[in-house]
């Protein structure tokens, strides 16, 4: 970071009501911090936050509370959210030696397979709490509170799924006039946030544990969230950067299948489904809804509005890195993979959200960094832009 990085940023503009939307992905969220890195290079050192609404799901959680504890000063929470990606382990994540896993996934086998009582085992095939600790040690609460008094962000909020009632609800805190939203199978809850909350976001079904808020029971926020953009307009965003996590040439792909999907492959579609699909599907409801309101006058009673966007996608495939990476995976983990019949290529999107090792998290943050800089004259225009 330059000497000017220590310098006080300005305050948030009043007006400037752009926000960051990152979304699931478990370890493919490297990406998004390898685009955050090339923002903190166009944006210069000492100017307002850029985004001062941040909205994560999932694994796009953990970035959103890293970045919203640093709102005060933008290049130190990307700094900061670069140096925990740049030095990922499985072991910062969950329990990856060969006993705990063993005993995990065997205890979990045991109570969910009809031998033993399920409300007794295990929950998940896996044990997060290393991720607790990590995270509890790098995001205070104290200070997105007090970036929220001082105006520094506008507002935040974090995606979780209940359930105990099938509601995605978007916890939120930030400006006093934000109201709280419900909707079909969505709402928007005011709450003051924690560690609790953030686990809840990014707590993969059957994989690693649900988390108890009140009386519900919550998990990763990408299940049932069908409207991905809605919690950043309803805080009150007329511009959204979106940091996607998939390649947008794969969509809507053929290729001829010369054998039946294995089990690695299906579970690989089930997290592709659960964590992209929904992103793009709203993206282009919002392009047809703004396209319809430019070409309609719009009425002084109407009251939907046009909603700016910017979307960086991978211009890679990220299950084709991961499975480069597999051999670096440790060694108790890939045996633990086998036995799930989650091993190989047919397994490699699977794989992929689970690869929280240095050197696929490095090559992923590159990856960002690149695709965000080859557009850097529309960030430069998108950011720019008056909404």
């Amino acid at each position: 970071m330059s000497k000017q990085a220590s310098t006080k940023p300005k305050k948030a503009h009043a007006n400037s009501r752009t926000a960051l939307l990152l979304g699931g992905g478990g370890a493919r969220a490297a990406y998004q911090v390898g685009v955050l890195k090339a923002i903190a290079e166009i944006v210069p050192d000492g100017e307002p936050n850029p985004f001062p609404i941040i909205c994560g799901t999932s694994a796009g959680s953990i970035n959103t509370v890293a970045m919203a504890s640093n709102a005060k000063n933008f290049h130190l929470g990307v700094q900061r959210t670069l140096q925990v990606w740049n030095n990922f382990q499985l072991g910062h994540v969950f329990y990856a030696d060969g006993k705990n896993l063993a005993k995990r996934i065997l205890g979990w086998a045991w109570s969910h397979l009809g031998f033993g009582r399920a409300d007794r085992g295990p929950s998940s095939l896996l044990d997060n709490q290393p991720l607790r600790e990590l995270l509890s040690q790098y995001i205070s609460y104290e200070r997105i509170e007090s970036a929220i008094t001082d105006g520094d962000l506008h507002a935040y909020c974090l995606t979780a799924c209940s359930y105990t009632s099938g509601e995605s609800t978007s916890f939120f805190d930030g400006h006093a006039g934000i109201d709280e939203w419900k909707r079909t199978h969505r709402e928007g809850r005011r709450a003051k946030m924690s560690i609790e909350h953030l686990m809840a976001s990014s707590a993969i079904p059957v994989i690693f544990p649900s988390i108890k808020l009140g009386n519900e029971y919550f998990g990763d926020g990408s299940m049932r969230q069908i409207s991905p953009i809605s919690p950043a307009v309803h805080l009150g965003a007329d511009k959204i950067f979106i940091v996607g996590l998939r390649m947008e040439s794969q969509l809507g792909i053929r290729k001829t299948a010369k054998h039946k999907p294995t089990l690695g492959q299906i579970s690989g579609y089930v997290l592709d489904t659960l964590f992209l699909n929904s992103l793009y599907a709203d993206v282009e409801r919002m392009e047809r809804v703004n396209r319809i309101l430019e070409e309609n006058a719009k009425r002084d009673d109407e009251p939907l509005k046009i909603i700016k966007h910017l979307i960086i996608s991978p211009s890679q495939d990220i299950a084709d890195i991961a499975i480069r990476h597999y051999k670096k995976l440790p060694r108790s983990f890939r045996i633990a993979l086998t036995f799930l019949g989650l091993n190989g290529g047919n397994s490699r999107r699977f794989i992929s959200y689970l690869m929280f090792i240095e050197d696929f998290c490095r090559e992923l943050i590159a990856l960002g960094y690149r695709d965000a800089m080859e557009q850097r004259s529309d960030i430069e225009a998108f950011l720019k832009d008056s909404a």
